[in-house]
């Protein structure tokens, strides 16, 4: 059956359901709405929902941005209207536009049945992450520690599951369903791990004197063979390949994380913290006294000139699509509230976030954000003009990971705290 067939299919379905349930009384099969409604809680690009949920009742979700007056008689006619079929509470609805207000209200059924009445409908408008912040648990990983998040085959359930990975010194490592209670995972090696990476259905360390590691499951880990001796601080990927770079301007590569090679063609010897690919098609590495070098292909690496001798730890880029014209904004953050901005990744200007901050870590997804020494939090939505943001910590904030439309920054005594 088609996509469209399937799509049609299912809204006759509902249409149905819904007529049902404007029948009005109420009968065994059409079970009252929740008691005390729903609850909603905006997230960055997502709204949760919850309610109270009665035994034996299949709840469904129905939902429509800009139509505060969203109803069982409208839902249909109402432009962008969606659903979410079978959910339990609390439920995530995803993909909704930040800044558009969006409209909810369930329905309930049981043993196929039609619709019961509808709750009283709900509003609530996402908004970007970065500007609350909710301190968590603590890792005992100590400093560097390196966080990642991705999914495996559960063998014995035959079921996709979704994990947190944490690593740092000594080889420690650690994982968790929702960040909040982590496992410890048994060592394979007993160097300091410095970044973890999830990519090629594979979790991937790396860290002292050229180490790598990789599992399928976050629970078993085997050794890649050492192509460096020097110690690798940082690993990206754009899915069809890895790269990891550092000390002595370290840079290696692979195409499925379990063999890697090194890049011979690296024109520094400086060390190197960060890296990341950008939607322009091109790698970038930043480093120590303002190294920033650039790739297309992850093999062959320019230099340029970044006007700055200070240590830069982080880099990434976002791109704007304005009246049919596509441009970008790289970003590359460091050491004394050092932030550099370019549209080209070759040409650099010096930013001011008012801050003489050590920035550690940026994440450049919806917006810039930065964190780092003293519990700095800055963000900007162009990379130019930047506010501080209150993160109720004074802790250096040293590993930053987007994950689940949310931030999770982790500090140098291995506290956690999020933004979502």
């Amino acid at each position: 059956m088609s996509l469209h067939s399937i799509r049609a299919y299912l809204l006759v379905l509902v249409s149905a359901l819904l007529l049902a349930a404007c029948g009005g009384s109420s009968t065994p099969s059409t079970p009252a709405p929740p008691i005390g409604g729903l609850s909603v809680v905006a997230g960055d690009s997502q709204v949760t929902v919850s309610w109270k949920e009665t035994p034996g009742v299949e709840y469904w979700i129905f939902a429509a941005p800009n139509n505060p007056n969203l109803s069982l008689n409208n839902w249909l006619a109402t432009s962008g209207s969606t659903y979410r079929l079978k959910v339990t509470s609390p439920y995530v609805v995803t993909g909704l536009t930040n800044g558009t207000p969006y409209s909810f209200f369930m329905t309930g059924r049981t043993n196929n049945g039609p619709g019961g009445d509808a709750t009283p409908t709900v509003a609530a408008t996402p908004r970007l992450a970065g500007s609350e912040w909710t301190s968590s648990s603590t890792l005992n990983t100590g400093t560097p520690t390196g966080l990642t998040y991705g999914s495996y085959l559960d063998i014995a359930s035959n079921t996709v599951l979704y994990t947190y990975l944490a690593v740092g010194n000594g080889g420690k490592m650690f994982r968790a369903a929702d960040f909040n209670t982590w496992t410890a995972i048994t060592p394979v090696v007993n160097v300091n791990l410095h970044a973890a990476e999830y990519s090629f259905t594979k979790f991937m360390a790396v860290g002292e004197g050229g180490t790598i590691l990789y599992s399928t499951d976050s629970k078993v880990w085997k050794l890649s063979t050492k192509v460096t001796p020097h110690n690798l601080n940082a690993i990206a990927t754009n899915g069809s390949l890895a790269i990891a770079v550092g000390d002595n301007g370290a840079i290696v590569t692979s195409k499925d994380g379990i063999t890697w090679t090194v890049t011979t063609s690296v024109p520094t010897t400086t060390k190197l913290h960060g890296i990341s690919y950008s939607s322009a098609g091109n790698w970038l590495a930043v480093g120590a006294g303002g190294t920033i070098l650039t790739s297309g292909d992850g093999l062959t690496w320019t230099a340029q000139k970044s006007g700055s001798s200070a240590d830069l730890k982080g880099v990434g880029s976002m791109t704007n699509f304005t009246n049919n014209v596509t441009s970008y904004q790289f970003i590359a953050v460091g050491a004394n509230g050092t932030i550099l901005s370019s549209p080209d990744a070759i040409t650099w200007t010096a930013q001011s976030a008012n801050s003489t901050a050590n920035f550690n870590a940026l994440s450049a997804t919806n917006q810039f954000l930065a964190v780092g020494s003293g519990g700095t939090v800055v963000i900007s939505l162009d990379g130019i003009t930047w506010k501080p943001q209150a993160s109720k910590t004074d802790a250096n904030l040293t590993y930053l990971l987007r994950a689940q439309n949310m931030y999770i920054a982790v500090n140098s005594n291995g506290g956690i705290i999020y933004s979502k």
